[in-house]
């Protein structure tokens, strides 16, 4: 092997682990106010166990209060999404870290959603904004419907290629849909 090709392999291992220990270092970077309670734990002393716990959970309680630390469970996420199914977001690590964490993302992903229409007002070409009932958001309608829209009527809206989503409203099928608000 060739002097040039060996330097090329070790740099390229050395990339792969500085790599892969970012990506640990990632996972394991947590808040501190967080890793202060969970070292708690360590501490064989049940007083100074105790006195530990008390006030890195009275630290985690006015971070709370004061808006600079926001607790949500997995099912607060998934509704927060689906809030939000029909818009373009920026990637955030804001609701996941590592390849786990992304992985249950992906699971947890908004593919459709289903709803009643709540109101319809015409826009301009002959289409129609569609506010939806349970906080699914208003959208606009691209194409011909069958029907028009009115409210009650049942609409399902997925996701389809390169960024589009596809839908019925009441009989009509078939209809690109845009999220507005």
């Amino acid at each position: 092997m060739k002097k040039g090709h060996v330097s090329a392999l070790l740099a390229l291992s050395a990339l792969a682990v500085a790599t892969a220990a970012s990506a640990a270092e990632k996972v394991r970077n947590r808040p501190e106010l967080f890793r202060n309670l969970v070292d708690c734990r360590g501490i064989a002393d049940n007083a100074q166990r105790l006195a530990c716990y008390d006030r890195s959970v009275g630290a985690l309680e006015e971070a709370e209060k004061k808006k600079d630390l926001v607790v949500v469970d997995r099912k607060e996420i998934r509704e927060t999404k689906r809030s939000l199914f029909g818009f373009s977001l920026p990637k955030l690590s804001l609701f996941g870290g590592g390849d786990e964490e992304d992985k249950a993302d992906k699971a947890d992903e908004v593919q459709e959603i289903e709803s009643t229409v709540a109101s319809v007002r015409p826009t301009k070409g002959g289409d129609w904004a569609l506010k939806l009932a349970n906080d699914a958001g208003t959208w606009e309608t691209g194409g011909a419907l069958t029907v028009a829209p009115r409210a009650g009527d049942k609409v399902k809206i997925r996701k389809a290629s390169l960024g589009s989503y596809l839908g019925s409203v009441g009989i009509s099928r078939g209809i690109r849909f845009r999220r507005v608000e």
